[in-house]
């Protein structure tokens, strides 16, 4: 039971990161910023709760920001025709670059971040989170399925003409697929962070990475999602505690820690694949 526990405590946040991921990706922009958005959502999370002295009150706030930084930087691209997956892979070296900044000039370091005012109740910020996470991914599961907008964003990476002929732009859904991965990588990151009761400079620990792994395991399908994202909440568990067991202890370290992304190679190259045509 503990075990269940543990893993289902890691696949949540990596859930919604992952859903965000999926979502860039039916508008055919895939995010490739998510890696370092969870990081600097974490680090936003920290700075602004012991600035306003109010959790909620700082992840709803790191939430609008990330957003906002997301639609400018996204805008300004568009309005110069940049090639947006360039840009999408730019945007982790400006956030990772800006969170080492910003840690620096504010508290005179760029390592561990902690403090009284940044300590939670490790059982209650997991519950707390758990739920916070899986409401929010039946949201978007719903918003996906359940509307027209989803049905517009679902199809406007596979058959934008066709939305073009209707009168719909398709650009807006674009950016929105943008808004909605920036908030969910945000979001990973203030859970991360409230889980810990700190900021740690690379908190992310490839989640971000491992979504987009996720969401070509699921072969792009929101029914395949969860199994895809609990294969690797169980294959995180698995690269931290295996050594706990002595069959598995000559096993070297730098290996367990690789199992994660060991597996999410070995699953995409072995399972069998799908035709290109457009699968919700």
């Amino acid at each position: 039971m503990n075990v269940a526990i543990a893993i289902v405590n890691i696949a949540d946040p990596l859930l919604v990161v992952t859903l965000g991921a999926l979502i860039s990706e039916y508008a055919g922009r895939m995010a490739m910023f998510l890696e370092y958005m969870i990081n600097l959502g974490a680090f936003l999370c920290y700075a602004l709760t012991v600035g306003t002295g109010n959790a909620v009150l700082a992840v709803l706030l790191t939430l609008i920001i990330c957003m906002l930084l997301v639609l400018v930087l996204e805008k300004t691209a568009s309005r110069f025709n940049a090639n947006m997956f360039l840009v999408s892979l730019a945007m982790n070296m400006l956030f990772g670059a800006g969170v080492s900044l910003l840690s620096s000039m504010f508290f005179g370091t760029r390592g561990v971040l902690y403090g009284p005012a940044f300590t939670f109740d490790p059982a209650t910020a997991r519950t707390v989170t758990s739920i916070a996470c899986y409401a929010i991914s039946l949201l978007q599961v719903a918003f996906l399925l359940m509307t027209c907008p989803g049905l517009a964003l679902r199809i406007t990476g596979s058959d934008a003409d066709m939305l073009e002929a209707q009168g719909i732009r398709s650009a807006r859904y674009r950016s929105l697929a943008w808004l909605i991965a920036a908030a969910d990588g945000a979001f990973c990151g203030c859970v991360l962070a409230l889980r810990l009761s700190s900021f740690v400079p690379g908190i992310s620990s490839g989640r971000g990475w491992t979504a987009l792994a996720a969401v070509f395991l699921a072969r792009k399908k929101t029914a395949t999602l969860i199994p895809a994202v609990f294969v690797f909440a169980l294959a995180e568990w698995l690269s931290s505690n295996i050594q706990n067991y002595s069959a598995f202890s000559p096993i070297p370290s730098s290996v367990l820690l690789a199992l994660p992304y060991l597996l999410s190679l070995a699953l995409i190259a072995l399972l069998p694949g799908e035709s290109d045509h457009f699968s919700a």
